[in-house]
């Protein structure tokens, strides 16, 4: 029995062909499509060894690389298994059920770049003097190694940011530098929500930091399609559209202060707000 599970295994990833599922909220998947029954979805998504089953009750549709599609508003126009296209009999699956299934989101892990700009709004008391400050700018890389929690994926983060905080009178002290940090960043929905946190450590200018945030995500790219896809320009750009998207981000800021003369040292730290612009490839 083993030999033949492992056999249906091996057949199944020999005829296995590229496409990408749109679910029911808009999110996307790409990956090779293993096989499709009349109740479920069986793919491989990029970076991934295994197929995930997905329910067709959750699918708007799948479409082949080639143009083929195979579902579509939640309905099988083509089976497939084996390598070979069947059309669906006129009795519908034992398999199919016309209960309500969870939603079922996948999130595929890939590299992505975001440009991020923010101002900080709230500061610890011992960081009151430096009154006058600049904006936060940074940018932050995605990477597809990590590690899936529950349902959904951690991965790993390299982060490069440029801060600056002054006091415009008495000492005229600054406060400011690189900090360069690596983490994680675990992606998650709410509803239709996309979700993104961030957990990250490392060097600051005079020590070592931590951060940790939260962002809503906006699929700007796939908005735009929607609402201006029949022009040729959009049309024409629609895959790099479709990989930006614009988060809203908040963060909180936890930094060393190097012991001087004017002053005591010890942990400092900030609250700030601002808008990344990202990119996943």
């Amino acid at each position: 029995m083993r030999k033949i599970i492992l056999l249906s295994f091996s057949i199944s990833f020999l005829f296995s062909i590229d496409g990408k599922i749109v679910f029911n909220d808009g999110t996307t998947v790409d990956g090779q499509i293993n096989s499709v029954n009349m109740s479920s979805i069986y793919i491989t998504p990029i970076g991934l060894n295994f197929p995930e089953e997905i329910i067709i009750d959750n699918v708007d549709s799948l479409k082949l690389d080639n143009g083929k599609l195979l579902v579509a508003g939640n309905q099988v126009l083509l089976l497939y298994s084996n390598g070979q296209f069947t059309a669906p009999g006129v009795e519908k699956s034992i398999n199919q059920q016309e209960s309500s299934y969870p939603v079922e989101y996948v999130l595929v892990p890939n590299y992505s770049f975001n440009l991020y700009t923010g101002y900080p709004l709230i500061k610890a008391s011992s960081f009151e003097m430096y009154n006058d400050s600049d904006p936060v700018i940074g940018l932050s890389i995605g990477t597809p190694y990590g590690f899936f929690l529950s349902n959904f994926f951690v991965n790993m983060i390299v982060e490069i940011a440029k801060y600056n905080f002054n006091e415009p009178e008495g000492q005229k002290r600054k406060f400011g530098g690189w900090a360069f940090q690596v983490g994680v960043s675990p992606g998650f929905f709410i509803g239709n929500t996309s979700i993104s946190l961030t957990a990250a450590t490392g060097k600051f200018h005079e020590g070592t930091g931590f951060i940790t945030g939260g962002s809503i995500d906006i699929p700007i790219g796939k908005i735009i399609i929607e609402k201006y896809g029949d022009l040729s320009l959009v049309e024409s750009l629609e895959e790099q559209l479709e990989a930006f998207e614009i988060r809203f981000t908040s963060r909180a800021n936890i930094v060393q202060k190097a012991k001087s003369a004017a002053d005591a040292g010890g942990a400092t730290g900030w609250i700030g707000a601002g808008i990344s612009l990202g990119y996943e490839f």
